[in-house]
């Protein structure tokens, strides 16, 4: 039987954190975008956990990050445990008269093993499972610097000729600057921005954000670039934009083919460069650009379950 517990008792078991998003910093940030916080363990078995954000009597995981997810004290959690866990997970919300639980999984990098085994209990014990969305991320112990299509390197030495630069830039106006740059190519494509310069430096206070910016040769800004370290293999591209008019420089894939070669001297292991559909609707253009710079494409899944499963339910695309 699954039991609510306290944030000690919890962390008694579950002291690490398979993504940044189920951190106490992280959910201690976005706290307030939720009723109240609701930690399930078995005290029995002791080796699954997870953290719900209470809203509208729907719980959520994540209620306001690109995925959520499990602790678990293993890897090699047997899957007759995570089975249990599950068709606890059911009684928890109907006997707590709860309209709806929704969990987003990592994607694979982050825990292949888990995954394997949750998506197949999931789908055995009736919960719907929505369009999966498709993930991109690139294998850095892979990135040779040679890439996919031809035309990328063609690109970084048009950009190198024009003596366009790529920087990690710290200080607060240089911060502001690369910010802008995206948030003006997003105005450009009439994309939205779900977060403000201090959103985003209100997430570097609990992880570090790297910001990188682009500069012509004349030193104006033409190419910005946004990352999370919150993990100590995976680093996580949060944006990436760059000046439309001056598009042929090269900027993108010169900007790319940096961060790319400073995360693998740094040892990381991959980019999770995000997804690249929603709700399940593939972004073609998207996807080709990804693939183009190495990205290798896999599935990002969620499932939900209601006591009335006939429900609709539309997943929140902002999520």
């Amino acid at each position: 039987m699954l039991t609510d517990i306290t944030k000690t008792l919890y962390r008694r078991y579950f002291d690490t954190d398979p993504s940044p998003f189920i951190s106490e910093a992280f959910l201690g940030l976005v706290e307030n975008k939720t009723e109240r916080l609701i930690r399930l363990m078995d005290e029995e078995e002791k080796s699954i956990g997870l953290i719900l954000g209470l809203k509208d009597d729907i719980l959520c995981s994540p209620f306001s990050a690109p995925f959520g997810g499990f602790h678990y004290t293993h890897e090699h959690v047997s899957y007759s445990v995570i089975f249990n866990y599950l068709s606890d997970l059911k009684l928890f919300v109907n006997e707590q008269g709860f309209k709806r639980v929704v969990i987003t999984l990592p994607p694979n990098p982050y825990q292949n093993n888990m995954n394997a085994k949750f998506i197949n209990a999931f789908v055995r014990l009736g919960f719907t499972m929505a369009t999966p969305d498709i993930q991109n991320c690139v294998n850095l112990k892979k990135f040779d610097g040679n890439w996919t299509k031809n035309t990328v390197g063609q690109n970084c030495r048009r950009a190198i000729k024009h003596q366009l630069s790529c920087s990690i830039v710290t200080d607060e106006a240089s911060r502001k600057d690369a910010y802008d740059v995206i948030f003006r190519n997003r105005v450009e494509q009439e994309r939205e921005i779900h977060m403000t310069l201090d959103d985003i430096l209100k997430v570097n206070e609990i992880m570090p954000v790297d910001f990188f910016l682009v500069k012509d040769s004349d030193g104006c800004n033409i190419g910005a670039g946004i990352f999370y370290r919150g993990h100590s293999k995976i680093v996580q591209g949060i944006f990436l934009g760059d000046d439309m008019e001056k598009r042929s420089l090269g900027i993108i894939d010169f900007l790319v083919m940096n961060i790319y070669e400073h995360y693998k001297k740094m040892d990381f292991d991959y980019i999770d460069l995000g997804i690249s559909s929603m709700c399940g609707d593939p972004n073609v253009g998207l996807i080709r650009f990804k693939e183009i710079h190495n990205c290798e494409t896999s599935l990002r899944f969620t499932f939900w379950w209601s006591p009335d499963n006939n429900q609709s339910f539309q997943i929140n695309p902002k999520k």
